[in-house]
């Protein structure tokens, strides 16, 4: 992912899709940044990076959910996508130089 763009509209493709469909956005966006070498900034790659990690936690299915105090659902999802996206917001804003 080259842009700041380019990385919101992929997380706001996951804010739109529900449950299973989610799932595939967000290892699409995973593979993505974990793949992405064209990153060089640490501070965005550590964003990034974590915010990735972060999402592996996401359980649409409330069965599995319960597995795990760490899993997560939808509210917790569609809550760190807004806060990742306002990080990212605000990375770019202090960094117009990038």
């Amino acid at each position: 992912m080259n842009s700041k763009e380019e990385i919101i509209q992929a997380l706001n493709q996951i804010l739109k899709t529900k449950s299973l469909q989610r799932v595939e956005f967000i290892k699409a966006f995973q593979k993505k940044i974990w793949n992405d070498e064209s990153i060089q900034d640490p501070v965005l790659n550590e964003i990034l990076t974590s915010f990735a990690y972060d999402l592996d936690f996401y359980e649409p299915n409330e069965e599995w959910k319960k597995e795990s105090p760490s899993y997560y659902g939808d509210e917790r999802l569609e809550e760190l996508v807004k806060i990742g996206i306002q990080n990212i917001e605000e990375y770019y804003n202090g960094n117009l130089s990038n």
